[in-house]
């Protein structure tokens, strides 16, 4: 994939100095918005020392960026890079907070996206976002980092009641008031044609609904986007710092095999995946950056016709999704049920092991999707309120005896939950 970007930053119509950053250097596919916070210009500062920071600690890695971009490391491996930036950017900007009297108490928020082929990596901190236009939907990536979004994330305060919050703008977690703070990195699988945006809250502040973003960053080339978001926050009343870069995917070149022009077939099978998981009951009603979360804690893995998943008898702790292809639940060998793209079997196991029922056999070449119990505890230990949510929907299916799993299409009684 190739990233195409275009970044505006505005004082607004309140403010009487600029205190956002921003950066775009297409070589490295670095991308920060930076909001700094102080007065007295010690948050212009604080946003430009980060921006400077990270943008230092990913250069230092570009040959790394190379790799994941060429296929010879892992993208988890540019997610340590980002969070380890963003912790280098914190220390310093604390660093220089607590050295020089008129920098006292400066800060900032921060969220940049790495792009490195048919991935790219958030790093967030603070309540700047990063949205996601795909196929006509808007999607937030990030989460804010704001003492009322944190509540209404456990439970204890309705999401309608978080913007005209009291304390909404006070923030859970930013750079440089500590030296050292809880990085969010979610690593993306990109397509061509989306948008992502990165902003301050100078402009997230008016985009209060979905279709707001959707009709903001659709249409014209990304060009002319970053100075109609700087107008449309500005024309709203304009009462912070606006900050907007848009940046869009487009395909890579055609690669040329046997003298034939060919495309990768990666991003396509990335959102075959997302379909897949986004079907599980479990996850159905998450978002999409929690089905990115979830994805990437999944192994994924192919099977030939005929090739045994998992043998009866067998103990079984995992969820497996069907991506591609079918699978077959076998009893002495006899098929008792298929599974199409979309259905899954072994959620109770993500609680307690037990032996399968039954034979899991690939009834042609097809993709699994499999998580893992330990890695669906790592989700819930890493975001409690997403684990709290998960764990809920698996304890409301459990105490279902007559639906504890899809149904076998063609039956009334049996479920794949009761098969395997």
């Amino acid at each position: 994939m190739q990233f195409a970007a275009v970044g505006a930053s505005d004082v607004g119509r309140q403010r009487e100095q600029n205190e956002d950053k921003h950066l775009v250097d297409h070589e490295l596919g670095l991308f920060i918005v930076s909001d700094g916070m102080g007065g007295h210009a010690a948050g212009e500062v604080a946003s430009g020392t980060a921006v400077r920071v990270v943008h230092e600690q990913l250069r230092s890695q570009a040959a790394l960026v190379r790799e994941v971009v060429d296929g010879g490391r892992d993208a988890r491996d540019l997610a340590q890079v980002t969070e380890a930036a963003v912790q280098a950017a914190c220390a310093e900007v604390y660093r220089m907070a607590t050295s020089k009297a008129e920098h006292a108490g400066m800060g900032c928020t921060l969220t940049m996206l790495v792009a490195a082929g048919d991935k790219a990596v958030m790093g967030h901190v603070g309540d700047t976002r990063l949205y996601l236009l795909r196929s006509d939907e808007s999607h937030l990536l990030s989460a804010d980092h704001t003492l009322p979004a944190e509540l209404a994330r456990r439970g204890a305060l309705d999401p309608s009641e978080v913007k005209n919050h009291p304390y909404s703008s006070v923030l859970t977690r930013s750079i440089g008031t500590q030296p050292a703070v809880q990085v969010d990195t979610l690593i993306i699988d990109v397509m061509a044609g989306d948008r992502l945006l990165l902003c301050s809250d100078g402009l997230s502040e008016y985009l209060e609904d979905p279709s707001d973003v959707v009709r903001e960053l659709s249409g014209p080339p990304i060009d002319e986007i970053p100075g109609r978001l700087v107008a449309f926050a500005n024309e709203g009343g304009g009462h912070d710092n606006v900050t907007a870069i848009v940046i869009e995917v487009e395909p890579a070149p055609p690669t040329v095999e046997d003298g034939l022009p060919t495309l990768e077939d990666v991003p396509a099978d990335a959102q075959i995946n997302l379909d897949a998981l986004a079907s599980v009951f479990l996850f159905e009603d998450l978002p999409l950056s929690h089905h990115a979360r979830l994805l990437d804690a999944c192994a994924v893995r192919w099977f030939d016709t005929g090739q045994t998943v998992v043998a009866a008898g067998n103990e079984v702790e995992s969820l497996f999704v069907v991506a591609d292809g079918t699978f077959l639940l076998q009893q002495d060998g006899e098929t008792v049920a298929k599974l199409e793209p979309g259905d899954h079997v072994g959620a109770a196991t993500l609680l307690r092991p037990r032996p399968a029922r039954t034979s899991l056999v690939a009834e042609s070449s097809g993709r699994l999707l499999e998580l893992g119990a330990a890695q669906f505890r790592r989700v819930g230990q890493v975001r409690p309120w997403l684990g709290v949510a998960l764990l809920e929907g698996l304890g409301r299916w459990l105490s279902q005896d007559d639906s504890r799993e899809e149904l076998v299409p063609g039956t009334a009684s049996a479920s794949l939950g009761d098969l395997f």
